[in-house]
């Protein structure tokens, strides 16, 4: 079971990945809880995921995963649907299965505080000893009450342990712009940038598409691979294993600044060898300058 609802059920397609506290309950530095450079709100936001983590040791990563989601929590079987009514639906893990464990190491928040991202690495011991390794990626949303809480969350299995600074670091793709005019209006200029966006992707290529709006220190998620930081490792790969792609935004949310949201669709992607991947992505676009989006992390497990 993964930590986005027990391994490989809560995102199927896109695959899920978190887990408990084995990394992120391992004590608290000066960044866990808002060091320099952390804006309170995304330390805030970290300190939920570490809660979360905690949780899911204590008790189980169902019970935890129904505790963390928000209501208007979404996950991919492979279509979307309401999470924490799958959760629901879902029996009891099995007793005795290892525990799985993460933690967030990166991540940015909106300048009012109210939505944000986190990534990690995950670890999934197995019977043999051996520890398998997967990647994470979590949209929160600040609830009525003030809590933070998990809208989306998506991950990749890469082919080895994921690399991540030390301690907890806030990206460095971050807004530069200032909203103009209502979040009505922002959450529909953002929708018509992933479309635009998509319409490049079929028309010129994924690589050039990409590369045209991502922000340099823009992460990339794919299975298979470990994660890309900047926008040219992600040219380089999509280059490389991208003969064809083709995406359809579906849903786009921006926070109450205007500077960060996101957006998930349908996606497909035929690699290097022809094959074609149906499933569905994950994006997160800051505000850059001149007001215009810019993506600043891509996970499509397809």
């Amino acid at each position: 079971m993964s930590k986005r609802a027990v391994l490989f059920v809560l995102t199927l397609a896109c695959t899920s990945a978190l887990a408990t506290a084995g990394q992120g309950a391992r004590g608290r530095d000066a960044n866990q809880s808002g060091g320099a450079g952390i804006p309170p709100a995304l330390a805030a936001m970290a300190d939920a995921e570490r809660a979360f983590s905690r949780q899911a040791s204590e008790t189980t990563p169902r019970e935890a995963f129904i505790e963390f989601f928000a209501d208007e929590s979404v996950n991919f079987q492979p279509d979307p649907g309401p999470a924490r009514e799958r959760l629901r639906a879902q029996p009891p893990p099995p007793p005795g299965r290892p525990a799985f464990q993460w933690e967030p190491r990166t991540g940015d928040v909106a300048a009012g505080g109210d939505l944000g991202y986190l990534t990690g690495p995950v670890k999934y011991p197995q019977p043999d000893g051996s520890v398998r390794h997967g990647c994470y990626f979590s949209v929160w949303k600040k609830q009525p009450d003030g809590r933070y809480r998990v809208i989306l969350d998506v991950g990749i299995q890469p082919p080895g342990e994921v690399p991540f600074a030390p301690g907890f670091v806030r990206s460095a793709a971050r807004a530069t712009g200032t909203l103009a005019g209502s979040r009505a209006e922002a959450e529909q200029r953002l929708l018509d940038a992933d479309t635009a966006f998509s319409l490049a992707i079929a028309r010129d290529g994924a690589a050039s598409a990409f590369r045209v709006v991502m922000h340099p220190a823009a992460r990339l998620h794919r299975n298979g691979a470990l994660p890309m930081t900047t926008r040219d490792e992600a040219v380089q790969y999509l280059e490389a294993h991208v003969k064809a792609m083709t995406s359809e935004p579906l849903k786009s949310e921006t926070s109450a600044s205007g500077d960060l949201g996101y957006t998930w669709g349908k996606a497909t992607v035929t690699g290097s060898d022809g094959k074609a991947v149906p499933g569905y992505y994950v994006r997160v676009w800051t505000l850059g300058a001149g007001n215009r989006w810019q993506l600043v992390a891509d996970i499509t497990p397809a």
